[in-house]
């Protein structure tokens, strides 16, 4: 399981020869290529953050970098879902979602931090209810010696067969517990064991992995108003919003939230979505 490809990616476009008798011109293949940045086919399911590149393709099929002084521009989807800075009450940014497959780019300017992370990561919101459903994704390749648009279709993961609520595999609460707990992501250490929220010290103040701080780490278990106990939330959000450090709102998640994206877990390797649902499994077995 690489850091940033959670399920594998597929090209779903191709095209068969023509049977036709008439002389046509052949269209010549795109010189460039969407690839997602570690390998892989564009595969991925609710969830995912996936780092994405352009890369050329040769006349005899290979791939290389892009030639120098070239610059992409992501056009679809279109501009980033930006965060909102934290206690904002403006309205949320984050898309409405339907019977296609919600993706973005995400941006948290709160999160000065972050920003290098974020940088060409496409987050898988929700799956859609089509079966077979694609998400285009658009650049815009310009440079000194060549300008192309590049398009490139990801194919949902069959969820309707898969998932209910989420896309995201079914969650295991038994794993969970260990990921959350202190010998696996530590999420205990801020969030306290059972997900109930940080409670206040003496003076007033939250202990947040093991710092004083004057706000506390919100409860993440299934008690009302939790996380884990709010039906708008999904095991496909909590690894966004952990990713990216933007709860469901698009309000931004202040430090010392951690950097999930890129953050080891208890393997070395960063937390994967199985990971996140299976700690919101456990999440939503805890109660108090």
């Amino acid at each position: 399981m690489t850091p940033w490809v959670v399920a594998g990616f597929a090209q779903a476009c191709s095209s068969a020869p023509s049977t036709s008798t008439e002389t046509s011109a052949t269209p010549s293949p795109s010189p460039f290529q969407i690839v997602p940045a570690t390998g892989g086919g564009l595969e991925a399911v609710a969830g995912d953050a996936l780092l994405v590149r352009v890369v050329a393709v040769g006349a005899d099929g290979s791939v290389g970098d892009l030639p120098a002084g070239s610059d992409v521009v992501w056009t679809s989807p279109s501009a980033p879902v930006t965060a909102l800075p934290p206690n904002s009450d403006a309205p949320s940014p984050m898309p409405v979602v339907g019977s296609q497959p919600t993706v973005a780019w995400i941006a948290n300017p709160s999160r000065p931090d972050r920003s290098a992370d974020l940088a060409n990561v496409l987050f898988i919101l929700d799956p859609g209810t089509v079966q077979n459903a694609v998400a285009e994704i658009t650049a815009t390749v310009s440079g000194a010696s060549t300008s192309s648009e590049v398009t490139a279709s990801l194919t949902s993961v069959e969820v309707t067969a898969l998932f209910n609520i989420s896309a995201t595999p079914a969650g295991d609460w038994t794993r969970g517990a260990t990921l959350y707990g202190p010998s696996g992501a530590n999420c205990a250490a801020c969030h306290g064991p059972t997900g109930h929220g940080s409670a206040a010290n003496a003076d007033g103040t939250y202990s947040l992995d093991g710092s004083p701080y004057s706000f506390p780490a919100p409860g993440l278990n299934a008690e009302p108003g939790n996380t884990a106990g709010d039906p708008v939330w999904n095991a496909a959000l909590f690894a966004v919003a952990s990713r990216a450090d933007m709860d469901n709102e698009g309000i931004s998640l202040r430090q010392p939230m951690p950097d999930w994206l890129m953050r080891p877990g208890p393997t070395g390797q960063p937390l994967t979505t199985q990971d996140f649902a299976d700690i919101f499994a456990f999440l939503k077995t805890q109660i108090q």
